[in-house]
């Protein structure tokens, strides 16, 4: 769609409104979805977007004045809270799981990337680090290899039952809420987190406290809003679990408008012939994903080291 033809959408303070009454699949009349609110662009307020994609019974449109991705309407701020502490999402054809599985090969691809990125960044004194999201506490795990002997490491992550698994491995992965968090780390991390967020520039306000004086944060996410649409995207959009899904422009104003400075940007592609393999098998075995072909994706896996500043 072009930007000429933005949809009008309500503003991010508008009163929640039940926008779908539809039942689960399979389930019964109680089982409604969850009621859903039209919000404005996370970042710069406008409320004119087009269309850029569509899943599970939810648009990601984009902005028309800072080109950010979000998804709107999207479910209240409670069906947020409840899915980020379950895992579970309900929507008009279903219901989307996101708990997933420990990932051996995700350990590996995180000791190997954090190896390389923080060579120069880190010397041979220890370190102190939290991991924000920290899910099954892979690289927590990973950076207990790559850091100096005597660093300081630990994770929080609000999915319980993912918590509870790291910990039953010996690591140090905790379901304490961030206000609660007082100390400040060196480096703090958020690995595929920033998507999930509905306020952004609110939540990377807020652990700014978190980092040190000329401290790092380390950010992950993908360059979503880089792209024309989301049949660009090499997987599924996850709708409503991602919420938000920025591009380099985007991503580095919400850094600064928070207090940080990016100063380097890792992008790796994964439209790789194996990721292409891999999607092609799990489309054979019925699941929706899009097929890849390789090497003609402009998507990346963005990783930024920004430094907090006064």
């Amino acid at each position: 769609m072009n930007p000429s033809s933005a949809l009008r959408l309500a503003p991010q303070h508008a009163d929640p409104v039940a926008h779908g009454t539809g039942m689960l699949a399979g389930e019964g009349p109680m089982q409604a979805v969850a009621a859903q609110v039209a919000v404005a662009c996370p970042l710069c307020g406008q409320s004119d977007a087009w269309g850029w994609g569509w899943e599970n019974g939810y648009s990601a449109v984009k902005c028309v004045g800072c080109g950010l991705v979000y998804v709107s309407p999207r479910p209240v701020d409670e069906a947020i809270s409840e899915a980020t502490r379950t895992g579970q999402h309900r929507h008009e054809a279903g219901a989307l799981s996101v708990v997933y599985t420990p990932s051996r090969r995700k350990l590996a691809r995180y000791r190997a990337r954090m190896r390389r990125v923080l060579a120069g960044e880190v010397g041979q004194d220890p370190v102190s680090w939290l991991d924000i999201g920290a899910g099954f506490g892979e690289l927590v795990e990973a950076l207990g290899t790559v850091l100096p002997a005597g660093s300081r490491i630990r994770g929080i992550e609000p999915m319980a039952v993912k918590a509870a698994h790291a910990r039953a491995r010996g690591l140090p992965v905790g379901s304490e809420r961030l206000a609660e968090v007082r100390e400040r780390f060196d480096f703090v991390s958020l690995v595929n987190v920033f998507s999930h967020l509905p306020d952004p520039a609110a939540f990377l306000r807020d652990i700014r406290r978190l980092v040190r004086p000329g401290g790092t944060l380390l950010l992950v996410t993908g360059n979503g809003a880089d792209l024309a649409s989301a049949d660009g995207y090499p997987d599924r959009l996850d709708l409503p679990d991602h919420l938000v899904f920025a591009g380099r422009e985007q991503l580095e104003a919400f850094l600064r408008n928070a207090g940080f400075e990016p100063y380097r940007c890792d992008a790796v592609r994964l439209d790789t012939a194996g990721w292409a393999a891999k999607a092609l098998v799990k489309k054979l075995l019925g699941q929706p994903v899009p097929l890849v072909i390789p090497y003609r994706s402009r998507f990346r896996d963005m990783l930024y080291l920004a430094r907090r500043v006064e």
